[in-house]
């Protein structure tokens, strides 16, 4: 009797014991944009962008904007692509370089960053990209949700590290 009252013991805990450890994970929600600021959410990801910015979809890209010209902040998925993530700091910044200047313009100043907000891993790129007597910033976000490769990216042609850190903070992976 006594091994069988120690055996239903051992049956309850152990079918117990497991329930605590299952706790749901909820989804990521999108971040609170800062004053001033909207939420761009398309699913898979969202940030913060300006809220007196223009915003204009595309079927693979997002431009949001003031007035067409200056700062802006672009998005573009493709399939997914580790190259990102993968290849070495100056076998990236040669593909960088040799599609830059595919457009006609140049890069400097590149660097790689893997990073974290308080949402998820994102590799970070900055460098500046020169055309025509013209130099700009560009900072770009980069994350791969499922199948595909998100990136943002920050151009300022006037120097505005606010936009940056903004839309770099409530930059979210919501798969």
């Amino acid at each position: 009797a006594l091994v069988m009252a120690l055996s239903c013991v051992f049956v309850l805990a152990s079918c117990n014991s497991g329930t605590d450890d299952k706790k749901e994970t909820e989804p990521p929600k999108p971040a609170t944009a800062p004053d001033g600021y909207i939420t761009y959410d398309n699913g898979d990801i969202s940030f913060a962008y300006p809220s007196d910015w223009k915003k204009t979809e595309g079927s693979t890209t997002l431009l949001v904007n003031k007035s067409g010209k200056g700062n802006n902040i672009t998005v573009v998925y493709e399939e997914k692509n580790e190259i990102y993530g993968k290849a070495s700091d100056s076998e990236l910044e040669k593909l960088m370089k040799d599609s830059i200047s595919a457009a006609g313009m140049s890069i400097s100043n590149f660097k790689r960053t893997k990073t974290k907000n308080d949402y998820n891993d994102i590799i970070k790129l900055t460098y500046t990209i020169s055309a025509s007597g013209t130099s700009m910033k560009q900072t770009q976000m980069i994350a791969t949700v499922g199948d595909r490769t998100y990136v943002v990216t920050v151009t300022e042609t006037t120097a505005d590290q606010t936009l940056v850190d903004n839309v770099f903070n409530t930059f979210v992976v919501l798969k």
